[in-house]
């Protein structure tokens, strides 16, 4: 691998890795204005209520968007390692 790929292939990872803290930082309130927009829940209940009514789409979609982003930071760590001379 030449120098010139390698500092490609770094760039494209660093623009990952911001984008991916971007996506820390942001993510968990895209299912939250999804929520908003299809109007459901209209009030967000806790237990034993939530079992029952829609609330727990809403918790489920915000961790599924957190494992998400803790997956998107594995994956840029060993991206990082694998280049590492």
């Amino acid at each position: 691998m030449t120098n010139a790929e390698r500092n490609q292939i770094n760039r494209r990872i660093a623009l990952l890795e911001r984008a991916t803290a971007l996506f820390g930082r942001f993510g968990g309130l895209i299912p939250m204005a999804v929520a908003f927009l299809n109007r459901w829940p209209t009030q967000v209940e806790l237990y034993p209520h939530w079992q029952v009514g829609e609330s727990w789409k809403v918790f489920l979609s915000v961790y599924l968007y957190w494992f998400a982003w803790l997956a998107l930071g594995r994956a840029i760590s060993f991206a990082k390692a694998s280049l590492a001379p």
